[in-house]
C-alpha cells in the first residue's frame, strides 16, 4: 500500500524539524570514509532507572540530550548504575549503496541494544553484549562489530542502549571491511606476541622447576599463567576462543584471575625474598596477605563483578606496594636479586595505576591506557626471570665460598699435621694423636672435595639445560615472527631480509636472481561474493600452489601483502623464471576453492624480473621492475605473465 502524499509531507517536515534540533552533525559517508571516530557525531542521555524504551526515548525533549565532549578519544562514565543511550546519524549522500561496520571497542559491556531509524520507521534491531553467547554477535570478532548498509541518498539515525556492571566506556567508530580486517590482523599479531612471550616464560620456568624442584619457579609459573589468563579475559580473547557459551564465567574470570595474580605474587615474594628468614615479624603479615588473597579468590566466584572488581583492584595495588616495600629493604641490604625484583614491580604498578585511573574515568581511553598493564606485565615477567637467574648466580657464589672455606680448613689441617710431627720426637702418644688428627683432616678434605665436585657438576648441568631450553624458546619465537599467520608461509619481514641476503649473494657470486610477484585477479570481488572466510581459504590454496612450484630448498615464497605473493628464485635466469611463473599461473588457474557446497576458480597475474647484480646496485629497481611487469599484466587483461627489465643506470 502506497503512503498518502500528505503523510509523506508530514514525515519530511518532522525529519526537517528533528534535524534542526540536533546539536551534533551527521557523519556524511563517501567512498573515502573509513576508520572514523564517532565521538564528534554522538549525543548521549542518561537513563538513571533504566526504564526508557525506544518510543519513550524519541519523545524526550532535545535539551535532555548532551553532546559528547570533544577533548577525549571516547566516552567514559566510569562505574555507574545508570543506563546510557547514545544516538548518531549516518548520511549517505552518494548515489550508491554504502556498506561498513559500527565497532564498539570495549568488549566487556553487558548489554547493547542497537536501533536503526530511517524515515521515522525502525529498520534495524539488534541485541548483543558479553551477557549473551558469543555466537549471538553478527560478526565473529572479539569486539562488538555490527555490519551496516545505507541506501543511496538516505539518512539513518542509530540509537544505542548500553547497560553494564563494568566501566561505562563506549568507544565507537565507523570502519570499512578491509580496514577492519587489517586492524584485526595487527591486533591479533600483538596479542600473539604477548601471549607467546608469556607462554614461553611459563614453559621454560616450568621445565626449570621440574629440574631443580624449587618452589620459587612453581609460584612464578602460576603467577605468569594467571596474569596471562587475566589479560586474555580482559581483551575478550578467552570469550572468543575458550568459553564462548559461558557468559557468567566470562565476567567472573576477570576478577578471578586478577585475584590469583595477587595470591601467587604474594607466595612468590615470600619465598623469593626469604621473608621468613630475614623478616620474621613481617612473615606473619605476608601469611595474612596470602590468606586474604585466597578469600578474595573464592569470593570472586560468589559475588557480583561490580563489587569484586573494585575490591580486587584496590587489593592488587596494596599488595604490589607492600611487595615493593619489602623488596626495597632487601635491595638496600645488599641483595642484588631484589634490584631486578623491585624494578619489575615498579613497571607493573605503573601499568596498574594507569589502568585503574582509566577505569575510574581519570584518564582517557587510548592505546597506552588500555594496554599499559600488558606492557608492564611483559616487562615485569622478563625482569623477574632475570631476578631468578641472578639468584642462581648468588647460589653459585655461595658454593664457591664454601669451596674456599674447605681449602682453608685443609691448610689448617696441614699445620696441625706439621705440629704433630714435631711433637713425635717427645712422645709416641703425641705422635699417635697427631696421626689421628691427620687422618681426620684428610677425610674432611676428601669429603669437602667430593661435595665441591658434585655441586660443580650439578650446577654445570643445570646451566647447560637452561641454556638449551632458552635457545629452543628463542627459535620458536623467531619462527612465529617470520611466519604469516593466515597462510603459514613466510611474511613480508622475512622476505625483506631474504631479499637483501640473496641480492648480496648473487652480486658476490655473479649469479642471476629472479623475482616473481603474483597478484590474485579480482580478489576483492571474490571476497564480496563469497565472504572473507572463503577469501582466506583462497589465499591459503594459492600459497600452497606457489610453494609446490618453487621446489628448491633456497627458493623463498612469502606473502607480499593482501592478495599479493612474492617468489624469490636464486640462480635463475630469465627463461627459468618465466617457466616457473607460467607453472604458477597454470597451477592457480587450476585451483577449485570450496565455497559452501560449490567451488569457485581464480586466476592470477604475474610480473617477472631477473638480474645479475653489479657493484653498487640495490634491490629496489629489481623489485620495481617485477611490480611494473605485474601492472602491465593487470592492464593487459590479467591471467598472464609479463617480464620487466630492471632499470639500473649503466656502469661508469
Amino acid at each position: 500500500m502506497r503512503p498518502h502524499p500528505c503523510q509523506f509531507c508530514i514525515g519530511l517536515l518532522l525529519l526537517l524539524v528533528t534535524s534542526l534540533t540536533w546539536s551534533a552533525p551527521p557523519l556524511v559517508l563517501s567512498d573515502a570514509t573509513d576508520r572514523i571516530n564517532l565521538l564528534p557525531y554522538l549525543e548521549y542521555l542518561a537513563d538513571r532507572d533504566g526504564s526508557l524504551d525506544l518510543a519513550q526515548l524519541r519523545q524526550r525533549p532535545e535539551h535532555d540530550w548532551h553532546s559528547a565532549p570533544q577533548h577525549r578519544e571516547s566516552l567514559n562514565f566510569g562505574y555507574t548504575d545508570a543506563v546510557y543511550w547514545f544516538r548518531w546519524r549516518l548520511e549517505n549522500a552518494t548515489p550508491e549503496l554504502q556498506k561498513g561496520n559500527l565497532e564498539a571497542g570495549y568488549n566487556v559491556l553487558d548489554y547493547l541494544d542497537l536501533y536503526g531509524v530511517r524515515n521515522a520507521a525502525v529498520v534495524r534491531r539488534l541485541k548483543l553484549g558479553d551477557k549473551l553467547p558469543f555466537a549471538a554477535r553478527p560478526l565473529d570478532h572479539r569486539n562488538f562489530v555490527i555490519p551496516v548498509t545505507l541506501p543511496p541518498q538516505t539518512t539513518t539515525t542509530y540509537y544505542l542502549r548500553v547497560e553494564t556492571t563494568s566501566s561505562m566506556q563506549v568507544p565507537l567508530r565507523f570502519i570499512r571491511d578491509a580496514s577492519l580486517l587489517r586492524s584485526t590482523q595487527i591486533e591479533m599479531l600483538g596479542l600473539g606476541l604477548y601471549f607467546g612471550t608469556m607462554g614461553v616464560m611459563v614453559l621454560y620456568n616450568l621445565f626449570v622447576f621440574f629440574s631443580v624442584r624449587e618452589s620459587n619457579y612453581l609460584y612464578y609459573v602460576l603467577y605468569v599463567a594467571s596474569i596471562a589468563l587475566f589479560f586474555a579475559s580482559l581483551s575478550g580473547v578467552s570469550f572468543h576462543y575458550l568459553w564462548p557459551h559461558s557468559t557468567w564465567w566470562n565476567d567472573q574470570s576477570i576478577v578471578f584471575f586478577l585475584a590469583c595474580v595477587v595470591l601467587f605474587a604474594a607466595l612468590f615474594t615470600i619465598r623469593f625474598l626469604r621473608v621468613k628468614e630475614n623478616f620474621p615479624r613481617l612473615h606473619h603479615l605476608g601469611t595474612l596477605v596470602v590468606v586474604v588473597s585466597v578469600i578474595i579468590v573464592i569470593s570472586s566466584l560468589l559475588f557480583a563483578y561490580r563489587t569484586m572488581i573494585i575490591v580486587v583492584i584496590a587489593w592488587a595495588v596494596c599488595g604490589i606496594a607492600l611487595a615493593i616495600g619489602v623488596g626495597m629493604v632487601r635491595w638496600i641490604s645488599g641483595d642484588s636479586s631484589a634490584k631486578y625484583y623491585c624494578i619489575s614491580w615498579f613497571t607493573l604498578l605503573f601499568g596498574g595505576l594507569v589502568l585503574a585511573l582509566n577505569k575510574f574515568d581519570f584518564l582517557p581511553r587510548n592505546f597506552i591506557s588500555e594496554n599499559a598493564v600488558q606492557i608492564g606485565s611483559a616487562l615485569e615477567v622478563i625482569l623477574l626471570s632475570f631476578a631468578l637467574a641472578d639468584r642462581l648466580n648468588v647460589e653459585k657464589r655461595r658454593r664457591f665460598q664454601a669451596q674456599l672455606l674447605a681449602l682453608e680448613n685443609e691448610r689448617v689441617a696441614r699445620l696441625a699435621q706439621a705440629e704433630a710431627l714435631q711433637q713425635e720426637k717427645n712422645a709416641r702418644q703425641a705422635e699417635e694423636q697427631a696421626l689421628a688428627h691427620e687422618r681426620e683432616a684428610r677425610e674432611a678434605q676428601a669429603a669437602a672435595l667430593a661435595i665441591q665436585r658434585q655441586a660443580t657438576e650439578t650446577l654445570e648441568q643445570k646451566v647447560r639445560e637452561r641454556t638449551q631450553a632458552l635457545e629452543v624458546a628463542n627459535q620458536r619465537l623467531e619462527e612465529l615472527t617470520y611466519t604469516d599467520g593466515l597462510t603459514g608461509i613466510r611474511n613480508r619481514r622475512y622476505l625483506n631480509r631474504a631479499l637483501e641476503r640473496e641480492f648480496s649473494r648473487a652480486r658476490r657470486d655473479h649469479q642471476p636472481l629472479a623475482a616473481i610477484i603474483i597478484d590474485i585477479d579480482h580478489f576483492k570481488q571474490f571476497n564480496d561474493s563469497h565472504g572473507h572466510l572463503a577469501g582466506d581459504d583462497c589465499l591459503r590454496e594459492v600459497a600452497r600452489s606457489i610453494q609446490a612450484c618453487a621446489l628448491r630448498e633456497n627458493d623463498v615464497v612469502a606473502r607480499y601483502g593482501g592478495e599479493e605473493f612474492f617468489a624469490l628464485l636464486p640462480n635463475t635466469d630469465q627463461a627459468g623464471a618465466l617457466q616457473v611463473a607460467e607453472q604458477i599461473r597454470a597451477a592457480i588457474g587450476g585451483l577449485r576453492v570450496q565455497v559452501g557446497a560449490n567451488t569457485a576458480s581464480v586466476t592470477a597475474s604475474l610480473g617477472v624480473s631477473t638480474r645479475i647484480p653489479q657493484r653498487g646496485e640495490t634491490p629496489e629497481p629489481f623489485v620495481a621492475a617485477a611490480d611494473q611487469a605485474l601492472y602491465q599484466a593487470k592492464t593487459g587483461g590479467r591471467n598472464q605473465v609479463r617480464y620487466g627489465e630492471p632499470d639500473y643506470p649503466p656502469p661508469s
